[in-house]
């Protein structure tokens, strides 16, 4: 059916808001800019950065379900994608769980709004790959049809996703920057060990499949 149930709308959000936060979570160029500017100018003077990059995030995001659902279609089958698939993401959770990330403070941040926050993301193009890579493992596995339901709620969840992480970046920011290494490296840790999981989770699938 081209609209999927109400009762799905919550499902499909709540996917698009983990997989979000999975993605935004690290330290990154948005994330840095936020903490930044809360520090130098109060919470408030980030919310047209973080809005302009959730922005680009659902962009990110409508991108990673074309792509990854293409990829799924014709490749999906192949016992060498799901290979291939759990080997990245395997080596992707190792480099995140013993990655070490060093916090610069920079105290002249004077820049910032919305078309800044567009910038900073558009310029993360790892994120852009994030997407395509767990938009083609969700459409493989059947976790996102495509469907007007399903894709609104999910690039909502994204959008919410993307949002409360960076809120919580410019409500901490202090806290954050006076423990940004532990804060750092137990980020990393989760987000490592999050792919790992997955990676054992498709090579198991893989197998026995």
């Amino acid at each position: 059916m081209f609209l999927n149930s109400i009762t799905d709308i919550p499902f499909y959000l709540a996917i698009g808001f983990a997989a979000s936060i999975i993605g935004a979570l690290p330290f990154g160029l948005v994330n840095l800019s936020v903490l930044q500017s809360a520090v130098n100018k109060g919470t408030r003077s980030t919310i047209p950065v973080s809005t302009g990059a959730s922005v680009v995030e659902i962009g990110y995001g409508i991108v990673g379900i074309f792509a990854g659902s293409l990829i799924a279609r014709h490749i999906s089958d192949s016992p060498w994608y799901h290979l291939l698939s759990a080997l990245i993401l395997l080596i992707t959770g190792i480099t995140f769980f013993f990655k070490k990330s060093k916090f610069h403070l920079n105290p002249n941040n004077t820049f910032g709004g919305f078309w800044y926050g567009v910038l900073l993301n558009l310029l993360s193009l790892q994120v852009l790959v994030y997407w395509i890579i767990a938009l083609s493992l969700l459409s493989s596995s059947d976790l996102l049809p495509l469907s007007l339901t399903t894709v609104l709620s999910f690039l909502t969840g994204i959008g919410i996703g993307k949002m409360g992480v960076l809120y919580g970046y410019a409500s901490l920011g202090s806290e954050i920057i006076g423990k940004s290494e532990k804060i750092s490296r137990n980020i990393n840790r989760m987000i490592g060990f999050i792919l790992m999981m997955v990676a054992l989770g498709i090579t198991i699938k893989g197998v026995v499949l």
